[in-house]
């Protein structure tokens, strides 16, 4: 009986000791869900208030405000892109928030498209609270050279002067 005793409590101790997922790990399992187009455990990383939002310019547009709407919005999503799968290229985590560079492919009518999204994730108590998107770009979209050495200052190379007074 103590033996039994033992491993129950071995085992309840080794859950109970595992520590809480990290913000990054929340997202990355979030995206491992969204690849396998499991809406229920997209749904099961996310709080019972969650915000989906599109940033747009100068405005932020409220996709869901809510599992329920979420949930709904994502069923939607996959019935369309029954093949999307998304790659995380960077991410980069700063307290309670995470920032990816995200690359989204899928196929229409025999060609493979793809395209690339910022994400911004906020992670509260283990799970999604609000997320937000910029607007999608070309993943290898680079801008014009010509704009690129217009804005490029060359440092004065001079003696330092005194600019204490």
């Amino acid at each position: 009986m103590r033996s039994y005793l033992l491993a129950a409590s071995l085992t309840f101790l080794s859950f109970t000791s595992q520590a809480a997922p990290t913000p990054t790990e929340v997202v990355e399992s979030f995206i491992q869900a969204y690849n396998k187009h499991d809406v229920e455990l997209m749904v099961q990383h996310t709080s019972e208030t969650v915000r989906w939002m599109h940033i747009t310019g100068t405005k932020v547009e409220v996709e869901t405000s809510d599992r329920t709407e979420f949930g709904a919005a994502m069923t939607d999503y996959f019935e369309t892109l029954k093949d999307a799968n998304a790659t995380i290229l960077q991410i980069i985590n700063s307290g309670s928030y995470v920032s990816t560079v995200e690359r989204v492919t899928w196929d229409n009518d025999g060609e493979h498209l793809s395209q690339c999204s910022i994400g911004t994730f906020r992670v509260k108590a283990g799970k999604l609270a609000e997320f937000w998107y910029f607007p999608a770009h070309a993943c290898d979209e680079q801008p014009p050279l010509e704009t690129i050495e217009e804005d490029v200052v060359e440092p004065e190379i001079g003696v330092l002067q005194e600019t204490q007074q």
